[in-house]
């Protein structure tokens, strides 16, 4: 088994716009190894403003690690007219290591002002696997 170090990019998660006095509005992605272990050794994570309307603050977190919930800080990528787009290293304990699948929760909790404004999410993996290995990548709203 030769293992190599492999990037995948992935787009098009939609995050909703959340007007005030809205509830937050959830998503989840999971990222499912095609034929085995893989090891994460970068993250990024890029939201992309469909308009120029003031957004909500959004944050992601690692929610499960093969279908068990897990606890990790939340991360926040964009608020107001401001995105902030993260380059993560993200551990639990060491480096982040998966028999079969990880997955993060997405929150954008309701804007100060306006529509609040829709994102997409984009972002690039890089890890460590077998070199037939591929990650997928599944949205479900919780």
């Amino acid at each position: 088994m030769a293992m190599r170090l492999l990037t995948q990019s992935f787009d098009s998660i939609v995050i909703a716009a959340v007007p005030p006095g809205s509830p937050p509005f959830h998503t989840a992605f999971t990222l499912t190894s095609s034929a085995g272990p893989f090891c994460i050794l970068g993250f990024y994570v890029n939201p992309v403003p469909l308009s120029a309307s003031v957004a909500g603050q959004v944050q992601i977190e690692l929610s499960r690690i093969n279908g068990e919930g897990v606890i990790h800080p939340l991360v926040g990528i964009a608020e107001g007219i401001s995105v902030s787009p993260q380059d993560l290293v993200i551990t639990y304990g060491s480096v982040m290591s998966s028999s079969n699948s990880l997955s993060f929760h997405v929150v954008q909790w309701p804007s100060a002002s306006g529509t609040g404004s829709t994102f997409h999410l984009e972002g690039t993996i890089v890890f460590l696997a077998e070199e037939s290995v591929t990650l997928a990548v599944t949205v479900t709203e919780p």
